[in-house]
């Protein structure tokens, strides 16, 4: 076996080795994310079906231009009054969705909102990705 032929198998093997982890990695990653974002389809499908109204009423409520900002809401019943809070926020009133509070929770436990309770009367912070389902704009993070 002479000098060049092993040098090349040498740096042959050597390449291979570095980029193949490299390239399964990638594969491996894009697989991945294919598979979060089909998760998160299942997950958002599941919470549109089992609570309609209260998702209806949410897409209704973020669709209107002048609500383009606002990005929090409490929930507590109709007949109370609310003080003032710092930002624009939405209201969901418990008496009028029974579901209300189930789908909440759901909306918590799968990351689409966060509670920012700042008294007594729940409050909760709205993420974009919720945003981005309620007006069906594309969501592949």
């Amino acid at each position: 076996m002479d000098i060049i032929s092993t040098a090349i198998g040498f740096l042959v093997g050597t390449v291979t080795g570095a980029v193949g982890p490299y390239i399964a990695d990638k594969f491996t990653d894009s697989r991945r994310k294919k598979q979060l974002i089909k998760e998160e389809k299942n997950r958002w499908k599941e919470i549109e079906d089992r609570f309609p109204a209260v998702i209806a009423e949410m897409r209704e409520d973020f669709s209107q231009p002048e609500h383009q900002n606002f990005r929090a809401f409490f929930i507590k019943e109709s007949n109370t009054i609310m003080s003032g809070s710092s930002e624009p926020c939405f209201e969901y009133h418990t008496d009028k969705h029974p579901e209300l509070r189930p789908a909440i929770l759901m909306l918590l436990q799968h990351g689409f909102i966060s509670d920012i309770t700042p008294g007594k009367t729940p409050m909760y912070r709205v993420h974009e990705h919720l945003v981005d389902r309620l007006l069906g704009r594309s969501f592949e993070r």
